[in-house]
């Protein structure tokens, strides 16, 4: 199963890159479609469970993390609230889609353990370096941290949908003060 991973990978990376060089409405959707289907075609069975223990711990975890960040980045940008649309996009297209290929597919395949976190941050990172090479974006550098502490929510809870929700609020922060 490894090696059929390492080539879902080197496939997203080429459909990354494609959507980057040929960006589309339709590109908008391979990737997110790419993201869902290859773990439900490889036969993975995907744990979606959201008790309010894992609510508690993925809103907990966001508050103590993502808290920080915003005064930090609040210091010398304006936070902008990103409408409802936008919102629902970072959660149905990015943040959910991602975290199902790599907390429920890659981070399974290579060990639900502190290597296979780490082992599957740095890929999410790599998937991430188009951004920084093309438009010289320096935060897609640092992706691999907050990839660590939704890995680490995964391993805890053993369910896609605390590091997701994570992963959520992580970019609504992020998108929040970009604008």
């Amino acid at each position: 199963m490894k090696s059929k991973a390492i080539i879902a990978y080197c496939i997203l990376l080429a459909i990354v890159l494609f959507t980057h060089f040929f960006p589309s409405r339709a590109a908008d959707y391979l990737l997110p479609l790419y993201l869902i289907l290859v773990p439900l075609v490889l036969g993975r069975k995907l744990k979606f469970s959201l008790s309010p223990k894992h609510l508690k711990y993925a809103l907990l975890t966001s508050l103590i993390i993502l808290v920080p960040v915003f005064f930090i980045f609040s210091l010398s940008r304006s936070f902008h609230l990103l409408s409802a649309s936008v919102m629902l996009s970072q959660l149905v297209r990015v943040s959910l889609p991602e975290e199902i290929f790599f907390r429920g597919f890659l981070q399974e395949v290579f060990g639900n353990n502190y290597a296979g976190i780490v082992l599957t941050s740095l890929l999410f990172a790599g998937a991430h370096l188009p951004a920084f090479f093309l438009y010289h974006d320096a935060y897609a550098l640092l992706t691999f941290f907050p990839s660590l502490v939704m890995g680490f929510l995964y391993m805890r809870t053993s369910s896609i949908l605390p590091p997701a929700l994570f992963h959520f609020l992580a970019n609504v922060v992020f998108r929040g003060f970009m604008i």
